[in-house]
């Protein structure tokens, strides 16, 4: 929009740029991400700008905007404090802010996920490295460093939010407290998940019968063992998924 009304009105706004360290002038940094020389520099940023926040809102929703201010005051801010004398404007601090959120994020171990998707972008967009280096006189290689170290310092303050995040919907982290004691069997030697009862002590497969993938106990008197009776949880309302079939696995049914 402030491009085209440039180009209607056969103004430039690049007067209104940001002026490096003059104090009258740091309130720029909220108007110099939307200003652009010409269409190639406006689409040069648009792009990359609109796959990089979507990305963000799609694997980070709950913190996406804290995420989008952040980087978008934060390396406006210290593209004021250490870039050279002169005008700025253009939103490349901007999208290099989110390239670094979204790699440290990545890298960071936060999930498979963001771990593959900071591999494609570093792939992808690896040649954005020559940006962070002084080789165009007319390019503000320091916004775009500046830029990268605001993402990436927002990705580590919001690395424990970022985990959150990522945990799949439906998790209830207060039904996840109870810490389970290694079954006392072999269980290796059972191709089924661990049965609890109530007091969540795992019952013995053999003291179990399975109709239609729904584990019961046994009658007492097919009990090998002594044992008291014990309730089981919660019933189950569908058989258990073949994805549950695989040693090592607690879950709570009758």
């Amino acid at each position: 929009m402030i491009k085209l009304f440039e180009v209607g009105s056969h103004l430039s706004l690049a007067g209104y740029g940001l002026k490096p360290r003059v104090p009258l002038r740091l309130l720029s940094i909220f108007s110099f991400p939307f200003l652009h020389a010409d269409w190639l520099h406006l689409f040069s940023n648009l792009l990359p700008f609109i796959f990089f926040s979507t990305l963000i809102f799609n694997m980070f929703p709950k913190i996406y905007w804290k995420a989008m201010l952040f980087t978008f005051v934060l390396s406006g801010f210290w593209t004021w404090c250490f870039a050279r004398p002169g005008t700025v404007i253009g939103a490349s601090g901007w999208v290099y802010a989110l390239l670094g959120f979204l790699l440290v994020a990545g890298f960071s171990k936060v999930s498979q996920k963001t771990m593959v998707v900071a591999g494609g972008l570093a792939f992808l967009y690896g040649g954005m490295v020559t940006g962070l280096v002084p080789y165009k006189p007319n390019i503000s290689w320091e916004g775009h460093l500046m830029g990268l170290f605001a993402g990436a310092l927002g990705a580590v303050y919001w690395r424990n939010e970022l985990k959150v995040s990522e945990i799949e919907p439906g998790f209830k982290p207060e039904t996840q407290n109870y810490t389970y004691k290694e079954p006392p069997y072999p269980f290796w030697l059972y191709n089924t998940p661990h049965i609890l009862d109530a007091q969540r002590n795992i019952i013995h497969p053999d003291d179990l019968i399975w109709e239609n993938g729904r584990p019961h106990l046994k009658p007492k008197e097919e009990i090998t063992e002594v044992q008291t009776e014990t309730e089981l949880i919660i019933p189950i309302e569908n058989p258990v998924p073949k994805g549950f079939q695989s040693r090592g696995w607690y879950i709570s049914v009758s």
